[in-house]
């Protein structure tokens, strides 16, 4: 009335708002849209917000300035291997995330993955879009799951740059799955959600 917006507040545990997700060609194309997006959503929205980039054009992002978090949604092809060790997949994120901790000193703001997980298969540290196309002809690998998530928690959760994320995904009294839940990215009854019962108690 009169003018004035009412100002939406944020909810109370103060999950930021994602404005927008893996709009590859626009982000590039359109930065003044998106610049002129955000500023028109703070003046109704109070809390914090960022954008969800996909991890192979973060870094071509125009608009972080605007934003509080720097978001990507982080399904990066770390290792290529059927069920690779702890370990190995931490040795394998060492390069992404020197560039992450790089990109988000240069910005001044801190990373927030937007999106992250794993399927329960094999190579699940690897290109997972390709698997889930045929996701219903391979076996169950549990491991593989805890295996990945164990070793992004650990890279991860001593990095200053890192404002923590959005786990892919979680099912409300298991309802809403695409029919393989046993392979999907939700560790609920799975050898992964011990994984984070362990890391999110600390």
């Amino acid at each position: 009335k009169n003018g004035v917006h009412n100002v939406l507040e944020p909810a109370t545990f103060g999950v930021p708002i994602v404005i927008g997700t893996e709009f590859k060609k626009s982000a590039k194309k359109r930065p003044q849209f998106w610049k002129a997006l955000i500023q028109e959503a703070r003046t109704i929205y109070c809390g914090e917000i960022t954008y969800s980039s996909n991890w192979d054009n973060y870094a071509s992002i125009d608009f972080w300035e605007e934003l509080d978090y720097i978001g990507i949604s982080a399904y990066f092809p770390i290792l290529n291997k059927d069920k690779p060790s702890v370990s190995a997949v931490k040795k394998a994120w060492k390069g992404p995330t020197n560039v992450m901790r790089s990109f988000a000193k240069k910005k001044n703001k801190k990373v927030l993955f937007t999106e992250y997980g794993y399927l329960a298969v094999a190579r699940t540290t690897y290109n997972n879009w390709e698997l889930e196309k045929k996701v219903h002809q391979l076996n169950i690998d549990e491991d593989a799951q805890a295996n990945a998530l164990e070793a992004l928690y650990d890279t991860f959760y001593a990095e200053d740059f890192w404002a923590g994320g959005f786990l892919w995904k979680w099912f409300p009294n298991n309802q809403g799955h695409e029919g393989y839940i046993e392979k999907d990215y939700t560790p609920q009854d799975k050898k992964a959600e011990a994984i984070l019962k362990k890391y999110f108690a600390q």
